[in-house]
């Protein structure tokens, strides 16, 4: 746990030193989507939570980071996993938009209190305080998330209704064509 905070931590001091840039080169954001499902379909099942993916056709090229999507995909599915229970649904979704993909990761958990949703992205947060074996997280994952998605020049946003779920959003670029 401690090897891991001090991983994060120097992953976002890179991020936020503006010494990270992002290495830009076209990927399938589906494909990309598609093998890191696979990667989380054994934990959701031990979980008995139903993992799916809804690409609208034809969804194109993105020019972006690569590993750092990844990264923040990893992130959004750990948390929505973490925080639906047992009969839950966790989907990720895209949607070609004017300028670039719009990618969702919604949950059928718990939900985050209105009051929180400012807080989420700040450095250390957690919702539950409580350090108890579920509480895995240091507190960093989202505002890294956050990080990397403002270096692909979107913004990180969330919607979430208490005992309904939590929508994690953002766009990235498509590949240019001229």
């Amino acid at each position: 746990r401690l090897g891991k905070l001090v991983s994060e931590l120097f992953e976002l001091a890179k991020l936020d030193s503006y010494e990270t840039s992002v290495n830009n080169e076209t990927f399938s954001i589906g494909e990309l989507t598609q093998d890191i499902m696979q990667k989380f379909q054994l934990q959701a099942q031990k979980r008995k939570v139903q993992l799916s993916v809804n690409l609208q056709e034809n969804i194109g090229l993105v020019m972006g980071d690569i590993a750092m999507i990844q990264r923040v995909l990893e992130n959004l599915l750990e948390n929505a996993l973490r925080h639906t229970p047992s009969g839950g649904r966790v989907s990720v979704s895209m949607k070609a938009k004017a300028d670039g993909i719009q990618v969702s990761v919604e949950d059928t958990g718990k939900g985050i209190p209105a009051q929180e949703l400012p807080k989420i992205f700040e450095r250390f947060y957690q919702l539950e305080k409580s350090r108890n074996n579920d509480a895995q997280g240091a507190g960093l994952g989202l505002a890294i998330c956050r990080r990397i998605v403002e270096l692909h020049g979107s913004k990180l946003q969330v919607a979430s209704e208490l005992g309904k779920g939590t929508i994690f959003s953002f766009q990235i670029p498509i590949q240019n064509t001229g």
